[in-house]
């Protein structure tokens, strides 16, 4: 005990954290060292308690709860209920993790814990650690493959992890293994604050780093002026979101006058939870400057406070977008889609965007590379970036950070070409490799951390159970395009399809098996197209170039290879699953991919709907994928009414031309409504009274693949998709596109009747 007392104290001064394994053998031990941290602590502590089942079910944890004296305070949690835990903080954690191991659940377990905390884990005995089925692994598999495939190779490397990082230690029958650090006590400088700050220095005080008072500063400084914007950039723990809500209570605080209207502020992220620390350091700061307010909470999260001095709303991003506000704060930024942080920099005055580079969830660097050019172009000398660096929930070097980092690949960053190898990068000169993750994982983890980062400078959302399924799922695997020995392309790739029976039947019944994606969509919306489950393909689940080489035609090249590996093993597609973007949809397109999928209800992070694509690569797979397009595009100039009634015009008119091959389509009307359409045509009727056969006409139009239609502007397209396919009424198409409502109207007209000449008299094109 004395070796584990020396590191509790010198962990207590340092202001660090450090962790101790517990082995199966030695779990009996944890209560006599429990009450040797309590006499440590004097049981001024708190303690959180986490595994994979309910308490009820966790005889381990009430065990350890029950040898707890009144005094500590104590909670237990299980792993599916962890979104709980999010910004909140704790002396003591114990985990176990002797029935499952996904890496999410242990970035969210670790973040919590404090400065001078330690973590207990319960596992199981090293070698069948390493070598353990989980759960997780069970969640991974689909068919055709078993349990039996799975090589559980990041299960390995987390616990070799675990045994080679300095401040981690295994305890044993009688002694403690491990390495530990030893720093100077660590003693946090007290914040200074700014000349001229204009924010009530309460809010000042309630800052912990220098880096919070910069935050708020900057917030302050924006109080000042008619536009512009902060932005705040930070790995996690740095106590971001906290200075955020200290500076929106400051700012509220400040502009709101008696007799002046009531402030608006619009709080946006990817999901409420995000904005939980926002919310409660603004409901802090208000009760301390003894403003009155009421909080409403849906699903446990604050998501509306209103005072007298305004309302705080959280909206989701695409909502955001509706509303009016005086102050926009956008958290987790690098969780939500560039076009739609665009729209709001141009709908709003002043802006407040924060964002994780380095976590557990997000695509923080993406949002440095992809976002921030803009912004500062916009608001040039109205812009105000902060970096934030000093740790708030514990003291620089922390030793279980830099473990976590390190194991869950959280520091993973592109390689940084020189400017000659730049400027020679181009697609003749890359070579395709089939990667051996097992080989990187253990050996060669530098190109793992490029394969990563760029990923994460992507406009992919990355967690770390996304590595653990490419290294442990059987279906799983990775290619990459690389030159001179490093990363340019990264792919991710999952083989599906080829579906036994009691698969189809579990799809049909709305029960589809995990794992394959898109033969399970497509043979749901087209079930008379079942030998569709037959084919076996390649769904590309990830595709990224370089940050630093986009446009060069990288991406096309690596498909291009993948083409030929997947001909070469005789598969029958290649597909993939994406937020449907104009961008996207060309990059897709222009490589031979059509959409056979639209999804009715937008996501609601992005605002974008989900399409799957295919490209065919045998006659079997050619004849089904053929057969489906036609349904696809019947079926959505339906749903273009419905659940896609506002949908862009642009997106629509690009997942109706993306035909590879000659379709033919000819108009089914009746003689009274070809008579209709003519009187339409030569004013003798109006739109509402032919609106059918205007609308076959335009069906006709459309379901014909590009090479077969009438030759039209394609801004007479985009009218013909929003007010024919669409219904939506001529005031709202003639403001969409900034025209005249009667130009609208008259060249409307005379495009249907070019229609009508083609597609009904057969008298040219």
């Amino acid at each position: 005990m004395d070796v584990f007392e020396e590191i509790v104290r010198n962990n207590l001064a340092e202001y660090h954290r450090r962790m101790f394994i517990f082995e199966t053998p030695y779990i009996e031990q944890i209560p006599q060292y429990l009450n040797k941290y309590n006499e440590i602590r004097s049981n001024n502590y708190t303690v959180l308690i986490s595994g994979k089942e309910d308490l009820g079910e966790e005889q381990w944890a009430k065990s350890i709860i029950s040898s707890f004296n009144e005094k500590i305070k104590y909670k237990y949690i299980s792993f599916k209920e962890l979104e709980q835990i999010l910004g909140t903080t704790w002396d003591f954690l114990i985990m176990d993790l002797r029935k499952d191991l996904r890496p999410n659940d242990i970035g969210r377990l670790i973040e919590v814990v404090r400065g001078g905390g330690l973590i207990f884990i319960l596992a199981p005995n090293r070698e069948n650690w390493m070598n353990m089925v989980t759960p997780f692994h069970i969640d991974m598999v689909s068919s055709p493959y078993t349990i039996h495939d799975v090589e559980p190779i990041f299960q390995r490397h987390f616990v070799e992890s675990l045994t080679k990082s300095r401040g981690i230690f295994f305890v044993g029958k009688d002694s403690i293994e491990g390495e530990d650090i030893r720093l100077p006590p660590y003693e946090r400088k007290k914040p200074e604050i700014p000349s001229g700050v204009t924010f009530d220095e309460t809010v000042y005080n309630r800052a912990l780093s220098q880096d919070q008072v910069e935050v708020i500063y900057a917030i302050d400084r924006l109080s000042r002026i008619d536009r512009g914007a902060v932005v705040v950039t930070a790995d996690r723990g740095r106590g971001k979101s906290a200075a955020v809500g200290l500076g929106v209570a400051g700012y509220i605080h400040k502009v709101v006058k008696p007799n002046k209207p009531r402030a608006k502020v619009i709080v946006t992220a990817p999901e409420p939870v995000n904005t939980r620390e926002v919310f409660n350091f603004i409901s802090k700061i208000f009760r301390e400057l003894g403003i009155k307010h009421t909080k409403k909470k849906e699903n446990g999260e604050i998501v509306e406070i209103n005072s007298v001095l305004g309302q705080i709303r959280y909206v989701s991003p695409p909502n955001a977008l509706k509303g009016r506000a005086d102050l926009v704060v956008v958290d987790e930024s690098s969780g939500i889609p560039t076009h739609l942080l665009e729209h709001i920099i141009e709908r709003f005055d002043k802006v407040i965007f924060s964002s994780t580079l380095h976590g557990y969830e997000g695509a923080g660097r993406g949002f440095q590379v992809r976002f921030l050019p803009l912004v500062r172009e916009v608001y040039k000398d109205k812009l105000i970036e902060i970096h934030m660096s000093e740790p708030i929930r514990y003291a620089p070097y922390d030793p279980i950070e830099k473990w976590l980092f390190e194991t869950l690949f959280l520091d993973s960053d592109p390689y940084q070409f020189n400017e000659k190898d730049l400027a020679k990068v181009e697609p003749s000169r890359v070579r395709y490799v089939k990667v051996d993750l097992s080989n990187w994982l253990f050996n060669k983890k530098h190109l793992l951390k490029e394969f990563i980062g760029i990923y994460i400078y992507a406009h992919y959302r990355n967690r770390p159970n996304d590595i653990m399924i490419l290294c442990d799922a059987p279906h799983h695997f990775a290619r990459c395009l690389m030159y001179k020995n490093h990363i340019v392309n990264s792919l991710h790739l999952a083989y599906e399809g080829n579906l036994i029976e009691r698969d189809v039947v579990k799809t049909l019944a709305g029960e589809p098996p995990s794992g394959h994606l898109i033969p399970t969509v497509l043979i749901r919306y087209y079930p008379v197209l079942l030998d569709i489950a037959k084919l076996r393909g390649i769904r590309i689940v990830r595709i990224a170039t370089h940050p630093d080489l986009m446009n060069r035609g990288l991406g096309s090249r690596a498909l291009r290879y993948l083409e030929n590996e997947a001909k070469s093993i005789k598969l029958d597609w290649l597909g993939a699953s994406f937020g449907a973007t104009e961008e996207l949809l060309r990059f897709w397109g222009k490589n031979g991919y059509f959409p056979l999928y639209l999804s009715p209800v937008r996501n609601p992070v992005s605002g974008e709907f989900s399409t799957i694509v295919v490209k065919p690569l045998t006659n079997r797979a050619r004849e089904l994928f053929h057969k489906a397009r036609v349904e696809f595009k019947k079926m959505f100039m339906e749903t273009l009414l419905e659940s896609h009634f506002n949908l862009e015009p642009k997106l629509a008119y690009q997942l109706l031309s993306m035909d590879k091959w000659t379709i033919n389509y000819s108009p089914r009307l009746s003689i009274s409504q070809k008579e209709r359409l003519k009187m339409y045509i030569y004013g003798g009727m109006a739109f509402g009274g032919a609106y059918d056969a205007i609308r076959e006409v335009v069906k006709t139009h459309f379901m014909r693949s590009p090479d077969k239609r009438v030759h039209l502007p394609r801004k007479m397209e985009y009218i013909l998709v929003m007010r024919v396919l669409q219904a939506r009424p001529w005031e709202r198409v003639a403001n969409y596109f900034d025209m005249d409502i009667n130009e609208v109207v008259n060249r409307t007209r005379e495009v249907i009747g070019k229609l009508r000449l083609t597609y009904i008299l057969g008298e040219g094109r």
